[in-house]
């Protein structure tokens, strides 16, 4: 039983040394102010999703700007405009 406790305590301790050293290189590597990231391409079945991972990306990186460029579809433009409801940071644009 001593063996089995002392094997769980060196994987957690493990896992917990890894989980250190990647939120200080993160903190290191931080992404500085004036990065934008920009969405285009965007179809009605897929605009959703790819907002919502680039939404994920940019808020990782605290500091990064996000801009959708819509084409002429204006299903896609009012998908955007009801996720910039949720993610404040998101610019809308048109293609053109």
């Amino acid at each position: 039983m001593y063996i089995l406790s002392m094997v769980i305590l060196i994987f957690f301790a493990i896992i917990g040394l890894c989980t250190f050293i990647g939120a200080m290189l993160d903190r290191t590597y931080r992404v500085k102010e004036g990065l934008t990231l920009i969405v285009e391409g965007l179809t009605p079945d897929s605009a959703e999703a790819q907002i919502r991972a680039a939404a994920r990306i940019c808020q990782r990186h605290r500091g990064v700007g996000m801009v959708c460029i819509c084409g002429e579809d204006s299903s896609v433009k009012e998908i955007c405009s009801l996720m910039k409801k949720d993610y404040p940071f998101i610019e809308i644009r048109e293609s053109g």
